[in-house]
């Protein structure tokens, strides 16, 4: 089953010079998406225009990723790393820096910026993060088979390490919290999703549902539905589940508008997808451009895209 055509869909396209955002959140109480940067590190904001203003500007993103919006205690939290593609990219952070920095909804102030690459050895990179209701932060490790965590008050640790997390390339990928208490987690380069309870992290499930090759964000809606976006194939699949996430059934599937779509967000009762067009930062002998999208892809089959818009595919991240 497909999404549906792109008829009346009202996605959102914006520009901003090179910017190649990775994340993607929504902030409800003044209606705009905020969007991360993997080339320059900045965070920056884009209203249901398409106008993209600048929030963060800060030299201790090197490349930011994953986002997530605390909105009850007022933090907009930014997974931190250095891929090799950004204007900071140096040889003592690249492929080794994992932090996350914490920032004043309301003002773009940092208030915290937490060190996670220094818990362990080897290579690190803080891909994408989930708060829980608590304030807790889950985040994930794309290079070392491990998730963080980070409590309200800062303090972080190894939640869990395990070798069904390993692999070549970016393995853990995209989380989210489900309100029943667990994590789901994407495993981007064999397309497994996990569940994993952070009060019994060493009872790891895998969610038995088809492998979803490229996975990358994740995102979760209040109907128990899960959209996986998948760079690799530039797919957008919507799963749901019976049983928990024990097991998981595809309801839908649809593509991605432009290049390598990487996480999205649940606003207003549709998803929102971010086609970030990572392919051409990623290869040296790429054109750059500056124009970027951020999807509607609605929930319960209605259109998607925008009218007489082509689709294509990303590559694996």
């Amino acid at each position: 089953m497909l999404f549906g055509s792109a008829a009346h869909a009202q996605s959102i396209p914006f520009s901003s010079n090179e910017l190649y955002p990775e994340g993607l959140a929504y902030h409800s109480a003044d209606k705009t998406f905020f969007v991360s940067s993997i080339h320059h590190g900045r965070i920056g904001r884009v209203d249901r225009r398409g106008a993209y203003r600048p929030f963060v500007e800060d030299e201790a993103l090197v490349s930011s990723l994953g986002l997530a919006v605390d909105d009850t205690r007022n933090r907009l939290l930014v997974c931190v790393a250095d891929p090799g593609v950004s204007t900071r990219t140096n040889a003592a952070t690249q492929g080794k820096l994992a932090k996350l920095a914490i920032y004043d909804l309301k003002t773009g102030k940092r208030t915290a910026l937490v060190d996670l690459g220094g818990l362990s050895e080897g290579g690190h990179f803080a891909n994408d993060v989930a708060v829980a209701p608590d304030g807790t932060a889950y985040v994930t490790d794309s290079f070392s088979p491990q998730v963080w965590q980070v409590t309200p008050e800062g303090k972080a640790s190894v939640l869990v390490r395990n070798d069904q997390f390993t692999g070549e390339g970016f393995n853990l990928n995209g989380i989210v919290y489900h309100p029943a208490g667990y994590l789901l987690l994407a495993k981007s380069n064999d397309g497994k999703l996990f569940k994993l309870d952070p009060r019994h992290p060493e009872h790891l499930e895998t969610v038995a549902t088809p492998a979803l090759l490229g996975a990358d964000g994740l995102v979760l809606n209040n109907r128990n539905e899960l959209l996986i976006i998948q760079n690799g194939t530039g797919k957008i699949t919507r799963l749901s589940s019976a049983d928990q996430w024990g097991t998981a059934t595809v309801q839908a599937t649809t593509a991605s508008e432009k290049t390598f779509p990487t996480t999205g967000t649940w606003a207003q009762d549709h998803y929102y997808v971010l086609n970030a067009k990572l392919n051409e930062i990623f290869d040296p002998k790429a054109p750059r451009t500056s124009d970027f999208l951020i999807q509607q892809v609605p929930s319960d089959g209605q259109p998607t895209g925008r009218a007489g818009q082509s689709s294509s595919h990303g590559q694996s991240r």
